[in-house]
């Protein structure tokens, strides 16, 4: 029976003590080692000691725990750290050696005709080496775990014991009352009323080798998550590739939109899919997050394909964003743009208040400009475009009349024009404006310096008629460009996170670059977003964000005002949660790392990883586990609500099961 339905039954710090699973006693201890010796028959009757594997150790009797002195009342908790050396242990190993010398055959035994019972015995015993992690004690009824000794008696006889089964999946799973409580306020904090109970992740999993202490389905045991650990967090997945860092994804994933359609709310989840695994069904997992989560997910492609979005933006109708990207390859491509291309750049396309008439009016001719511009640089889908270009009538008779000396006649921009006509009528234009600045009974010239700039760039001409590139310079920009969009993508993809669904950027086709400033562009959209529903004392959405090599995003050089470390360090406050994926620890901003609730971390391949890893809570216990065991799936795991790091295999995601466990929700 699951712990979860099973606490009543017993008091919880008597079953952390299992005497059948007694390993031997603590001959040494202070605040933050235990010394341990133990016997080879203790330890394969409580089916090995891995190295890791955590101990506990205590002077009662638990079948006779109510005569314990309220003192004794108490259980440490250890992890096996290494081996320690006996005083006799020299001695033992001279006789050992001795043995050894007088054999003649390789296969045979010590035993006691050869050697002596008090000799045989004493070679069984050894010594091991524990950090200790804390102590449970009851109080009030409940269980709670310091995270030191309080006091250590040196005479005190405490008996060791390896914890299995229920009195394991108490010590994996345990979360402090305190803990629990600050849990339901901030699942209030992010609108969950209905408690959420508990995710199983994986099972406990001490060591590469695993044939004793995982021998059977009874020995694995459950390890459980908090779903609210990974709301408006920051969460790690460390390793190298193919050790599970994808499937480690997938499940969190799963997790949260149980969390979502379990509490009724809307979690919005939109995954950077660098490798095209989230969206698409592969051979080896047999389906992916699309195929689980159909009519939940919402795909997008740099290039048109049948059931995904257009992810690039339409830049006739999505004119501020469609422009920053212009003006970001300008500047990557020019270093120092100077006059008009520069005056084009400082210029903004948002839209004033329509009750300022002029002032909308300007931006309105602008607008057409640019649209022009776009059209003559070759950006597909303007000959399909009209603009109307607000002038009054001795505009038009001026420009119309520059237009008469070459004998052409212009169509009235006022009714509609195609934006080749719009091009021809702005080339006049612009000769009309040299000719005098205040065409208009207006104080104010109808064009102003921006859009002067503009026309110049149409016809790659400065002021004195000299030539310049001009509009050549947008030219760049056209594979950022799709003429297939009718709304802004960023929006669009906001829209869909608010609802709770799943978005899924494809990125593993298309230009590296251009996906880059798209996931960027993107990712500050929803950032700013939130943050402007915050500051206006509004709710923000739930958001969870997955991104995979996270180095490239959150490296360590990285300023801190940027897009992605401002996500990483400021997001939270925004309900904005963060999953970043490396294999890198030690290319992740240090600020971010620091602030960083929940840890995943599998192989990794050099000390200096691990190293770094080992600032960390108390990963550098795991430090050799780390670069030696190379299983898929086996995580040492630090969760927000976990006291201690806890070793654990991750349940491979399974497509099919989680569709089952969707229907029996449905």
């Amino acid at each position: 029976m699951s712990l979860v339905n099973n606490l009543l039954t017993k008091d919880l710090l008597v079953k952390l003590v299992q005497k059948e699973n007694f390993i031997g006693w603590v001959y040494s201890i202070d605040y933050d080692y235990a010394y341990i010796m133990t016997n080879d028959l203790w330890k394969a009757n409580a089916l090995a000691v891995p190295h890791n594997c955590f101990l506990v150790a205590a002077t009662f009797d638990p079948e006779k725990f109510s005569t314990v002195s309220i003192e004794e009342q108490e259980v440490i908790l250890l992890r096996v750290v290494g081996s320690s050396k006996l005083p006799q242990d020299d001695d033992l190993i001279r006789t050992k050696i001795d043995y050894f010398q007088q054999q003649q055959s390789a296969f045979h035994n010590i035993n006691s005709s050869d050697m002596d019972d008090i000799t045989l015995s004493q070679l069984q015993f050894g010594g091991l080496q524990c950090k200790v992690l804390g102590t449970f004690y009851k109080r009030d009824g409940e269980l709670y775990l310091g995270s030191d000794l309080e006091s250590f008696a040196t005479a005190a006889r405490l008996n060791v014991y390896r914890p299995r089964r229920e009195a394991l999946e108490i010590i994996v799973n345990y979360v402090d009352p305190l803990r629990k409580k600050k849990v339901a306020e901030e699942a209030k904090d992010l609108g969950i009323e209905r408690e959420i109970k508990p995710f199983k992740i994986g099972t406990v999993r001490y060591t590469s080798t695993d044939r004793l202490h995982r021998k059977d389905e009874e020995e694995k045991v459950p390890v459980y998550i908090q779903p609210s650990d990974f709301l408006a967090r920051r969460t790690a997945v460390l390793g190298m590739t193919r050790t599970g860092k994808s499937n480690m994804i997938k499940q969190t994933v799963s997790v949260v939109k149980r969390v979502s359609d379990g509490s009724g709310i809307n979690i919005g989840q939109i995954i950077y899919d660098t490798n095209g695994e989230y969206a698409n069904a592969n051979q080896q997992d047999k389906g992916s997050i699309a195929d689980v989560y159909k009519d939940d997910v919402i795909r997008y492609r740099m290039i048109q394909t049948p059931g995904f979005k257009e992810l690039r933006n339409n830049f006739y109708t999505q004119l501020s964003e469609g422009f920053s990207i212009i003006q970001q390859t300008i500047r990557e491509n020019i270093s120092n743009p100077s006059g008009d291309i520069q005056t084009f750049l400082n210029t903004s396309f948002d839209e004033p208040d329509k009750a300022e008439k002029s002032s909308h009016n300007r931006w309105k001719v602008k607008v057409a400009i640019y649209r022009t511009m776009l059209n003559k640089a070759g950006f597909e889908g303007g000959e399909n475009f009209k603009v109307k270009i607000p002038v009054n009538q001795e505009v038009i008779n001026a420009v119309n009349q520059v237009a008469e000396e070459d004998d052409v006649e212009l169509q009235d921009p006022r009714s509609g024009i195609s934006l080749t006509e719009a091009e021809l009528w702005f080339t006049y234009a612009r000769k009309a404006n040299k000719r005098s600045k205040l065409l208009s009974s207006s104080k104010k010239p109808w064009l102003d310096d921006e859009a002067v700039a503009m026309l110049n760039m149409l016809v790659n001409k400065n002021d004195n008629d000299s030539y310049i590139n001009g509009y050549k310079v947008l030219v760049t920009a056209k594979k950022y460009h799709s003429p297939h969009r009718n709304s802004e993508v960023s929006e669009e993809i906001y829209e869909y996170l608010k609802q709770g669904k799943i978005v899924i950027l494809d990125l593993s086709v298309g230009n590296p670059t251009l996906r880059e400033a798209i996931s960027k562009q993107i990712a500050q959209y929803i950032f700013e977003q939130s943050m402007n529903i915050f500051i206006n004392g509004g709710t923000p959405p739930n958001i969870v964000a997955y991104i995979e090599e996270a180095h490239n995003l959150i490296g360590k050089d990285m300023d801190l005002t940027e897009t992605w470390p401002r996500i990483a360090k400021e997001g939270a406050k925004y309900k904005i949660a963060l999953v970043y994926a490396t294999q890198e620890v030690s290319s992740v901003h240090p600020n971010i790392l620091a602030n960083t609730e929940n840890w995943f971390v599998s192989h990794l391949n050099n000390q200096k990883e691990v190293k770094e890893l080992s600032k960390f809570y108390d990963f550098e216990d795991f430090s050799r586990s780390l670069i030696r065991a190379q299983d898929v799936g086996f995580v040492r795991m630090k969760t927000l609500s976990s006291p201690y790091v806890v070793p654990v295999q991750i349940d491979k995601f399974d497509p099919e099961l989680e569709k089952g466990k969707l229907n029996k929700l449905s």
